[in-house]
């Protein structure tokens, strides 16, 4: 009977543990086809309004855009034919602290800084490149 009570607790625990995820960011604007979200290996097509966390990976197609709302208010746009990782991102809203790392893999990304930026601690990685931002306007394009 323990081992039973121990399997439950064991899968409700795996069950709950996306609802301890700090939510990052939102997909404000989408294309109807063409962007994807890949979070934890699962392909989820983006909508207006989807959670974003800390790992996700934004894919869009040759007509694919989005664009993503982080809570520092960051505002992404990705274009068309890009890759964009969001390899670490974290914001203390009450301390305006926090740091965040995205990676470009391909395409192209414009950035309109929000709060995290005047931290010092918001990297873009675009090829062999860091850029570390300290609020700006710019836009990154990484040839595939």
């Amino acid at each position: 009977m323990q081992k039973i009570w121990l399997l439950v607790a064991a899968l409700l625990a795996m069950v709950a543990q996306p609802a301890f995820a700090n939510e990052i960011g939102r997909v404000k604007n989408v294309t109807s086809e063409g962007v994807n979200i890949i979070r934890a290996g699962d392909r989820i097509q983006a909508t207006s309004g989807l959670q974003l966390f800390e790992g996700d990976i934004v894919e869009t197609t040759r007509s694919g855009r989005v664009g993503i709302t982080f809570i520092d208010d960051t505002r992404i746009a990705v274009a068309p034919g890009s890759r964009m990782i969001i390899s670490r991102y974290s914001f203390d809203r009450a301390r305006r602290t926090g740091a965040s790392e995205m990676n470009v893999e391909r395409g192209k990304v414009g950035v309109d800084s929000g709060q995290l930026s005047s931290t010092g601690n918001m990297r873009f990685r675009a090829g062999s490149s860091t850029l570390g931002v300290a609020g700006t306007h710019f836009i990154i394009e990484v040839d595939a």
